[in-house]
């Protein structure tokens, strides 16, 4: 403890007289164009994370950083506009306002769907069915495909930790097997946000070049050349089939299988798990899950249907049009209200008791809260200082058509990871590389995949990344933990995919994905055996 915190401070002291040292230039107010210097945010945030374990002061000093910064390397001013510029207006923002409300009903539902015996009728029908470790990983790993509409990471997290929990599964491997499935599959699924944006991104680009191929064939072309999401969902079966614990998850799961501890007495756990308070003797069924999973489910259905206006649109221009976080958020709320009245009819909790369970619910999700308005503050922040394009620029003039897809991937990992965004990096990468493609005479599926598996690195592993802090919170884990023995993994993939569009570029597309996934193979095989004897 007290080395971590004599490196935190010598890390405050450094960036501390970096900016003082730097104060007497003459900068201005209008200078922007900050270079390099727009890779110290995300550099501060990430390596103060990995050192201290704390996400949230790590955040901070990132984005102090960086304010400090833009507003001529002046702390103060710095520290007034991390507050006025970047925490308060990202609260204020109504979409993340929305996320905020609907992080909290997702506490509130975690909670009553425990209280309703809902989790311990699950986790008993669980025990009969999936009676082993791999089969309650591998029930987690396909319940994502029957969300498609949705990002799983939160609502199959909330729903498998019970089960997991009773099957010796660590908690960072059900954070793992469930980040992984998230962004990688939405990307692919034309009936969720993820898809409907990157369709609109590729309609937009190939209307302003006069193109007159369809934006939605070349979203499903580019699935094959996706290579970091096919991977990725390739790569967590074959660990959960053939036990390739690796590294730190190796470490885990070992701890988990042989005392029951499915996490680190150390871990510093994002959000505290329910406790069962329901006898063993008192009868459920599994109406009791049931009911509030799919009065969820239901209504997020109908209200897609509703607020997309399914009668004009059609059942996939309603998942195009509709109001998504309105969708999803009156869903947990309806969720809650039907767990509540399980509950009662149970004879498990009384009205007066389900208000209270809900609250305290949503109060364990405070520092995720808090935690996503810091991630959201360093996205603005490293938008703001155009990191993106620093980035971008250092490479243009200098590319081959055979790297191009190798080197938008590598691009795209950089400013994913930097960012913790798979979104930004699709604004900014698809208007740069599908003209440079069409110029250079590359496949736009190729290309676009390129990208978008790019995007997708940081969105799955990096620590500032939403959806890696909500697989981390469904899955009741310590964040940092999650991150470490989730980043050898993509690790690996990314690496191994970064060959395979070498290969696409520089010899045959059509052999991409094969050798890519061999390699990911051959890789982990290896790595297990050395976890073995180094542990032995």
């Amino acid at each position: 403890m007290k080395k971590t915190s004599k490196i935190v401070a010598l890390v405050i002291a450094i960036i501390c007289l970096f900016c003082f040292l730097s104060f007497g230039e003459t900068r201005g107010t209008n200078f922007t164009d900050y270079g390099a210097l727009s890779l110290i945010p995300p550099a501060i945030t990430i390596i103060l994370a990995f050192i201290t374990r704390n996400t949230l002061i790590s955040m901070f000093v990132g984005v102090w950083a960086g304010a400090s910064i833009i507003m001529d390397w002046n702390l103060l001013d710095g520290l007034l506009s991390t507050f006025s510029d970047y925490i308060i207006p990202q609260m204020a923002d109504s979409w993340n306002a929305g996320m905020l409300v609907l992080i909290s009903l997702i506490g509130g539902f975690m909670y009553m769907i425990n209280a309703c015996g809902g989790a311990e009728a699950f986790g008993r029908w669980a025990q009969k069915h999936a009676n082993s470790r791999r089969k309650a990983q591998l029930m987690t790993w396909v319940a994502p495909f029957l969300v498609l509409f949705d990002q799983g990471c939160l609502l199959v997290g909330i729903i498998m930790r019970p089960v997991t929990d009773r099957m010796k599964v660590s908690r960072v491997k059900l954070a793992y097997i469930t980040d992984s499935m998230g962004a990688p599959l939405v990307s692919m699924s034309p009936i969720n946000d993820n898809g409907v944006y990157l369709i609109g991104l590729i309609a937009a680009e190939i209307s302003a070049l006069g193109l007159s191929q369809s934006a939605y064939k070349l979203y499903f072309g580019m699935f094959q050349f996706n290579l970091y999401a096919v991977c990725t969902i390739f790569t967590v079966l074959i660990v959960i089939l053939f036990g390739l614990d690796i590294g730190p998850m190796y470490e885990a799961e070992k701890r988990a299988k042989e005392t029951g501890m499915t996490y680190g007495e150390n871990d510093n756990l994002i959000a505290e798990p329910p406790e069962n308070s329901i006898p063993e003797n008192h009868n459920l069924s599994m109406i009791n899950f049931l009911a509030p999973v799919l009065a969820l489910i239901i209504t997020m259905l109908t209200t897609i249907f509703y607020t997309g206006n399914v009668l004009e649109n059609g059942v996939l221009g309603s998942f195009s049009n509709c109001d998504i976080q309105i969708s999803i958020i009156f869903s947990f709320l309806i969720g809650s209200v039907v767990a509540g009245i399980v509950g009662i009819k149970s004879n498990l909790i009384n009205t007066e008791d389900i208000f209270e369970q809900w609250t305290k619910g949503a109060a364990t999700m405070v520092q995720v809260l808090i935690i996503l308005i810091m991630a959201w503050s360093i996205s603005s922040l490293t938008k703001n200082m155009e990191i993106g394009s620093y980035i971008a620029g250092l490479l243009q003039g200098n590319i081959s058509s055979a790297s191009l897809p190798f080197i938008m991937f590598i691009l795209g990992i950089i400013i994913s990871f930097a960012t913790g965004s798979s979104w930004g990096v699709w604004a900014i990468g698809l208007p740069i590389a599908i003209p440079l493609a069409i110029n250079m005479g590359i496949s736009l599926p190729l290309i676009i995949g390129a990208v978008v598996s790019g995007g997708l690195f940081g969105d799955n592993c990096s620590p500032i990344s939403d959806t890696t802090i909500q697989s981390s919170t469904s899955a009741c884990c310590d964040h940092i933990q999650h991150v470490k023995t989730q980043l050898p993994y993509a690790a690996i993939v990314g690496g191994a995919s970064a060959i395979g569009y070498l290969v696409a570029g520089y010899a045959s597309e059509a052999l991409a994905l094969p050798i890519t996934m061999l390699i990911i193979i051959g890789i982990l095989v290896l790595l297990k055996k050395k976890s073995v004897v180094r542990n032995n």
